[in-house]
C-alpha cells in the first residue's frame, strides 16, 4: 500500500502542557479492547482508578467517564497525561495515541492528515504553502472495494479543483469557482446538479451540538456575517486545501462531491468570519473541534449541504 503524507505531517510534535487548549476535555476518549483489557490487569490504586473511570456510553462505547468542566479524569492538574507518566506511552488508547493523525484508508493507498481541531496541528496546517503536491501523482491501483472508475474521476477531478483554489484569483472568486466546478463534476459523475442554498445556513449551524454554547453563538454569528477573504488569504486557501484534500474522496461511497466542496466553502467563510475578531488560527482550531470532531455534526451537515 502506498502511503501520502502532506508536508506538514512530519513536523507535528505535541506540545502537552504548553498547548493553549487541551484534547482532554471536552471529548469522549473512547477505549479500545485491548487497552482495557490491560487496563484491567493494572495492580494497585491506580488500576482501581482505571477501572472505576470506564463505562459504556449510550453509543455503546466504552469511554472514560469525564471530571469537572469535562476534563479527562486523568488529565493531571500541570496538563499532563497521569497514564502516560504511569504506565507509558505505549499504554495510551488507541484515541489518545493517535490524535491528532488521521488516516484515510483507500485499500490499495492511504492518505494521512492531521486534525485541524489539535491547536498545534492547525498552527501547522495554515502556516505552509501548498502542502498536498505528492497526492496529485497518486497512481491508483484498482481494487474490488469500490469502484476504480470513480476512484480514477475523482483523483483527477479533485486535482483539478486543488488547482483552482491554487490559482491567481481573489480567494472570493476562487471559491466561487470551486463551487461551479463541483456543480460539473456531479453532473459528470451521477447526472445529477443542484443549487447551494446559502440562507439556509443559519439554521443548519444554529441546530449542531456544541461542547460550548459561547461557541454556538460565535459560530452562527459568524454564519450569519460577511466574511473579508482578503486579509488572512494564504492561510484561508491552506484551509480550503486541507478540507479538500481530507473530504473529497469520500465520494467514491457517497457519490456526492457536493456535499465536501460546500462544506469546505462554508467552513473557510466562517472561520474567516471568526477570524476577524480573533487569531486565525485559534478560531479554525476551535471551529475544527466543535463541528468536525463531532460525528454527528458532520452527519447533519454533509446531509443539509449534500445532493
Amino acid at each position: 500500500m502506498k502511503h501520502l503524507y502532506p508536508s506538514y505531517y512530519e513536523k507535528f510534535r505535541c506540545i502537552a502542557a504548553a498547548c493553549p487548549d487541551s484534547c482532554c476535555q471536552g471529548w469522549d476518549v473512547v477505549i479500545d479492547e485491548k487497552t482495557e483489557a490491560f487496563y484491567n490487569s493494572v495492580k494497585g490504586d491506580f488500576g482501581d482508578k482505571l477501572r472505576n473511570a470506564i463505562y459504556t456510553d449510550p453509543d455503546g462505547d466504552r469511554v472514560f467517564r469525564l471530571a469537572d468542566e469535562k476534563k479527562c479524569p486523568f488529565w493531571g492538574d500541570d496538563k499532563l497525561c497521569d497514564i502516560y507518566r504511569t504506565l507509558g506511552e505505549e499504554h495510551l488508547c488507541l484515541t489518545c495515541a493517535m490524535f491528532p493523525r488521521i488516516t484515510m484508508n483507500y485499500t490499495t493507498f492511504a492518505e494521512h492528515t492531521l486534525a485541524l481541531a489539535c491547536p498545534e496541528a492547525a498552527r501547522l496546517i495554515l502556516a505552509g504553502d501548498h502542502a498536498y503536491t505528492r497526492f496529485d501523482a497518486t497512481e491508483f491501483v484498482p481494487c474490488d472495494a469500490y469502484d476504480a472508475e470513480i476512484m480514477s474521476f475523482l483523483l483527477q477531478t479533485r486535482g483539478e479543483a486543488a488547482r483552482i483554489l491554487a490559482s491567481d484569483q481573489p480567494l472570493e472568486q476562487r471559491l466561487r469557482d470551486l463551487l461551479d466546478f463541483a456543480d460539473r463534476a456531479q453532473s459528470a459523475l451521477t447526472g445529477e446538479s443542484s443549487v447551494f442554498d446559502a440562507p439556509d445556513l443559519t439554521e443548519i449551524y444554529g441546530g449542531l451540538e456544541y461542547i460550548d454554547e459561547d461557541s454556538r453563538t460565535l459560530i452562527v454569528n459568524a454564519v450569519e456575517s460577511t466574511p473579508d477573504l482578503s486579509t488572512h488569504e494564504r492561510k484561508l486557501t491552506n484551509l480550503s486545501l486541507y478540507y479538500l484534500y481530507r473530504y473529497y474522496l469520500g465520494a467514491v461511497d457517497s457519490l456526492d462531491v457536493l456535499a465536501p466542496v460546500r462544506f469546505a466553502v462554508c467552513s473557510v467563510r466562517v472561520i474567516a468570519a471568526l477570524s476577524q475578531q480573533r487569531e486565525i488560527t485559534d478560531v479554525a482550531q476551535l471551529y475544527s473541534k466543535e463541528i468536525e470532531q463531532s460525528y454527528e455534526n458532520m452527519e447533519r451537515l454533509t446531509e443539509a449541504l449534500g445532493l
